[in-house]
């Protein structure tokens, strides 16, 4: 899968995943450190394009592995680890 292909599906997956499964992948330890280092990019590129667009492949593959796994949860699982995640200061929460 090329680059593109790779954020286009990340995007969509994230997007149309339920409110409370977008939550759990956006408390991911990884993605939280990640969005934070993409924004960083960004703003150095003078807020080109879009964050995703700074990613480098193997950023983009590990951030598909994570949105099919977190937008596949049950509402419930996905509800555990928000709150889990909530409960103990986000990012310093590991699976």
């Amino acid at each position: 899968m090329r680059q593109v292909e790779l954020k286009e599906r990340i995007l969509s997956l994230v997007e149309t995943a339920p409110q409370i499964n977008k939550a759990a992948f956006y408390s991911d330890p990884y993605v939280e450190k990640l969005v934070v280092e993409l924004h960083s990019r960004w703003e150095e590129a003078g807020h080109e394009g879009e964050p995703i667009d700074y990613a480098t492949r193997e950023e983009l593959e590990k951030l598909l592995e994570l949105a099919e796994y977190y937008v596949r949860l049950p509402f419930w699982k996905a509800y555990k680890i928000v709150k889990e995640r909530t409960e103990k200061g986000g990012a310093s929460q590991s699976d």
